[in-house]
């Protein structure tokens, strides 16, 4: 039978593990992410990103978001340079149930087959607390983006250059 000190022992070992768990799940969710190939993070100044589109469908929508300074180059006509992010916030059933991340890093598009590539952008779904969905789709966002090269595979560019503040 064990001492009460080294049940206490086991018990402070216990909480440590506990602590190790709850700090690094969020961080091995990014890494889960980067290890699949796909580094796209969701923006810890999610807060300062401008919401420049609603595309509504009754009790579902979805909402884009850039920052400001991508929003005024998309508006230059200029490409977006890589560290750009557009989030999309996915509404069902009128409640906000994930994001989705695209974000272009300096030649992403050579992690993937050239067949299946959308530039230099990759996708990532999030849960409404920026933490990484396992069951994210994408592979779909990929797929859908691949035919709109001529947009920098972007279906809001026409948006960002319309939006007014």
């Amino acid at each position: 039978m064990p001492s009460t000190r080294q049940r206490s022992v086991c018990a402070k070992i216990s909480g440590i593990i506990c602590l190790f768990v709850a700090i690094a799940s969020p961080i091995a969710s990014q890494a889960f992410a980067q290890a699949t190939g796909n580094r796209a993070t969701f923006p810890k100044n999610f807060g300062e990103y401008v919401r420049y589109g609603i595309y509504d469908r009754g009790s579902s929508k979805e909402e884009a978001f850039a920052t400001a300074e991508t929003i005024a180059i998309a508006k230059s006509g200029k490409a977006l340079p890589p560290g750009t992010r557009l989030v999309l916030g996915i509404w069902t059933d009128y409640k906000l149930v994930s994001y989705f991340v695209m974000e272009k890093g300096v030649d992403w598009g050579l992690a993937s087959p050239e067949d299946q590539r959308t530039g230099d952008w990759h996708f990532q779904q999030f849960d409404i607390n920026g933490q990484v969905k396992r069951e994210a789709i994408a592979d779909r966002c990929q797929s859908c983006h691949g035919g709109q090269a001529d947009n920098d595979f972007m279906f809001t560019t026409d948006k960002m250059r319309a939006y007014l503040p």
